[in-house]
């Protein structure tokens, strides 16, 4: 079993955590149809395999863990075998089990930089709490580095011709990672719109107008079409407006404050489920200088 350490550098290859459920199939599914626009040269499946040290071993439990062992191993390859029959055969797919918790294997390819993008599965609302996958897709949404791609369960791939970045209008100039979103966008060869929720211009303030100018500054070059709507519920805001204009894709970059912050907020996890059923491309925002 190879550990992320190990893996090389990120040119090309696309994570992919799995825990076997139906969303996360979907996300794996989804995530090698994407590869090929992207031009990716590698699928990393990775599942973590983590057992709390607390865990009383005895004779018994050590033969289950070993049957789970050798379960897991027996599903990453059918997994793998199902998915490279779909894939341009010069893109490697590669699966490993590691030992360690979630939150320690995303924080390790945060150091190293092995990969340019994670992808993972969300369920429905009627199944979030208990599916593994969608838990920690919330949390590793909040600590990783790296681009993560949601996947709404049951999402069929759609090429990726238009896309949608929902920003607020706070500190736009400083916490925007503009060049990597530009990047992923120009990537996809895609078209970009740029899009602020508000209600009655309940946000609008004196420094509104300044963030205004620093958005357009920032992405002007890119040629998007800006867009501002208004409704109360910010997240029903996004998806209605990526209905409405026919967008395969939702980028947003969370922050610790403004405008994705409900959606992120432990208490309102639900809420993400809830709204979006399209994948959602998260980008870490840039500290300020």
């Amino acid at each position: 079993m190879a550990s992320s350490a190990e893996l090389g550098n990120n040119a090309g290859t696309i994570v992919i955590f799995t825990d076997f459920s139906d969303a996360a199939l979907s996300a794996a599914n989804y995530a090698a149809a994407l590869a090929g626009q992207l031009n990716a040269s590698r699928l990393l499946i990775c599942y973590s395999e983590h057992i709390p040290t607390t865990m009383e071993m005895h004779s018994q439990s050590i033969r289950l863990i070993e049957q789970e062992h050798q379960r897991h191993l027996e599903q990453l390859k059918t997994l793998k075998d199902e998915l490279q029959t779909c894939l341009n055969k010069r893109i490697v797919i590669e699966t490993y089990i590691d030992q360690r918790p979630l939150d320690e294997i995303v924080k390790s390819y945060n150091e190293d930089q092995s990969a340019e993008l994670v992808v993972m599965g969300i369920a429905g609302k009627n199944r979030l709490e208990r599916t593994f996958i969608g838990s920690n897709t919330i949390h590793v949404a909040r600590i990783t580095a790296i681009p993560l791609l949601i996947v709404p369960e049951h999402t069929m791939f759609r090429t990726i011709e238009k896309v949608v970045f929902a920003c607020d209008l706070k500190k736009v100039s400083k916490t925007t990672p503009a060049l990597t979103i530009k990047h992923m966008v120009n990537r996809l060869g895609a078209k970009l719109s740029i899009l602020n929720v508000d209600h009655n211009e309940e946000r609008f303030n004196p420094d509104t107008i300044a963030e205004m100018t620093d958005l357009h500054q920032l992405w002007d070059n890119e040629q998007p079409e800006y867009h501002y709507t208004d409704n109360e519920d910010i997240a029903k805001g996004v998806m209605d407006f990526a209905d409405e204009h026919q967008m395969q894709m939702v980028i947003a970059v969370p922050k610790a404050y403004g405008f994705f912050e409900s959606l992120f907020h432990s208490s309102l996890t639900r809420k993400l489920a809830y709204h979006i059923h399209l994948p959602l491309l998260l980008f870490k925002e840039e500290k300020p200088k």
